[in-house]
C-alpha cells in the first residue's frame, strides 16, 4: 500500500484500488489530489499483477470539482493541469472502474465519466454545472456527457446545469450503472473482478483501441470549447457567480436524500 494525505493506493491481487480521501477539501481538484491520483495510477499500472484499477472517493463525496481559486486562475493553471489529470485516467494502460458512491460535481463528474466503467449511487448527486457559474463547459464535457449518458440526457445536463440523483439518471436511461448507495463499492469491485478474468495483455490492447477513440473526440471537443470558455469565464458575471455560488454548490451536493 502507498499513500499520501489525499490519495491511497492498495493492491490486492489483480485489483488496485485508488481512493481519493481529502475529506476536509471535499476531494476538490487540488494540486495534491491531482498529483497523488496520477502517481497512484502510474504505480498501479507498473505492478504486473494489476489488471484493473478501481477509483473511489469518499462515501458522501466522490469529487467536488475545482476550487474558487482554480476557477479564477489563468488558463495555464486552470485548464492545462486538470486536463492532464483527467488524461491520467484515460491513459492508464489497464481499465479503470469508477466507484462514484458520493456526489460528483463539475470536473469531479467528468473524472468519473472518463473512467472506462462507471458505477453511481442511486441517492448521490451528479452535475455538469458549468453554466451555473456563467461559463461554458470545458475539458471535453460537450463530447463526454452525450457519449456516456446519451445525447438527449447529456445535452440536458449541460444546459440545465442542475444536479441529478443517480436514481433519476437510471430512470432516464443513462448509459452507466446505478445501484444502491451502500452497494456501489461492492458492485464496482465485482465488475472489476469480472474484467480481471481476461489476460492483462488483452486488456491493454483493448484499452488502447478504446482510448484512441475517446482521446481523439475529447481533444477535438476541448479545442472547440476553449475559446468560448475563456470568453465567458473572464466576464464579470462569471466572476461574481464563482465567488458567491461556489459554497452553495457543495452544500446542495450534500443535501439530504
Amino acid at each position: 500500500m502507498t499513500a499520501t494525505a489525499a490519495v491511497v493506493l492498495e493492491v490486492d491481487g489483480p485489483l488496485a484500488t485508488v481512493r481519493l480521501g481529502d475529506a476536509a477539501g471535499h476531494n476538490r481538484l487540488s494540486a495534491e489530489l491531482r498529483t497523488g491520483m496520477t502517481d497512484a495510477l502510474r504505480d498501479a499500472a507498473a505492478d504486473p499483477r494489476v489488471r484493473v484499477v478501481v477509483l473511489e472517493g469518499l462515501p458522501e463525496m466522490f469529487c467536488a470539482g475545482g476550487s474558487i481559486d482554480q476557477m479564477l486562475s489563468p488558463h495555464e493553471q486552470r485548464i492545462v493541469p486538470v486536463w492532464q489529470f483527467l488524461r491520467a485516467v484515460v491513459d492508464c494502460p489497464v481499465p479503470v472502474v469508477a466507484a462514484a458512491q458520493g456526489h460528483a460535481l463539475g470536473g469531479g463528474f467528468l473524472l468519473a465519466l472518463y473512467c472506462d466503467v462507471v458505477v453511481l449511487s442511486d441517492r448521490s448527486r451528479y452535475a455538469a454545472n458549468f453554466l451555473t457559474y456563467g461559463f461554458t463547459p470545458v475539458l471535453g464535457a460537450t463530447y463526454l456527457l452525450p457519449a456516456k449518458l446519451g445525447a438527449a440526457l447529456g445535452s440536458e445536463m449541460l444546459y440545465s446545469a442542475r444536479s441529478y440523483r443517480g436514481r433519476e439518471l437510471a430512470e432516464r436511461g443513462a448509459g452507466v450503472a446505478v445501484t444502491a448507495h451502500d452497494k456501489v463499492r461492492a458492485e464496482a469491485q465485482r465488475t472489476a473482478l469480472r474484467i480481471a478474468q481476461a489476460p492483462r495483455d488483452a486488456l491493454e490492447r483493448l484499452k488502447a483501441q478504446l482510448r484512441e477513440e475517446t482521446l481523439g473526440r475529447a481533444e477535438a471537443a476541448l479545442a472547440r470549447e476553449i475559446p468560448d470558455h475563456e470568453a465567458t469565464i473572464g466576464g464579470a458575471e462569471a466572476r461574481r457567480r464563482i465567488r458567491t455560488l461556489h459554497g452553495e454548490r457543495i452544500g446542495a451536493g450534500q443535501g439530504p436524500s
